[in-house]
């Protein structure tokens, strides 16, 4: 099993630095008064983010997210925090630009990036 500061991507176990999710709540165009000055708030289904911090990644990792970062859209396996427990999302990934560096001695290093995943159905519907 997974541990919380995992996630799986269509099948691949990806260890992250950093995890944090984004649980937007979005009101629908019926919210608002009525013309009796009563509120109606239409609350739209929830489509949450998840957001992956790297620090420090090997060039194999570098590729790894690379090809990931490229999928039009994938299952994500995740630690969620409002059922405290691990469940699976359809997504698509997006992410900062992904500097990497080899320098001269051979030496291999990437540039701290934010890899997000946003889910593409949201619940409720």
């Amino acid at each position: 099993m997974a541990e919380k500061f995992e996630i799986i991507v269509d099948g691949q176990t990806i260890a992250c630095d950093g995890l944090s999710w984004d649980y937007p709540q979005t009101d629908g165009e019926s919210s608002g008064a009525t013309d009796e000055n009563v509120m109606i708030r239409d609350v739209l289904p929830e489509r949450m983010k998840l957001a992956c911090t790297f620090q420090y990644v090997d060039e194999v990792k570098a590729a790894q997210l690379l090809r990931i970062r490229a999928l039009a859209e994938c299952n994500v396996n995740f630690y969620d925090l409002r059922t405290r427990g691990r469940v699976t999302r359809k997504m698509y990934p997006v992410s900062d630009e992904i500097t990497a560096h080899m320098l001269l001695d051979g030496t291999f290093y990437c540039e701290p990036f934010e890899l997000r995943f946003i889910q593409m159905v949201p619940d409720g519907v």
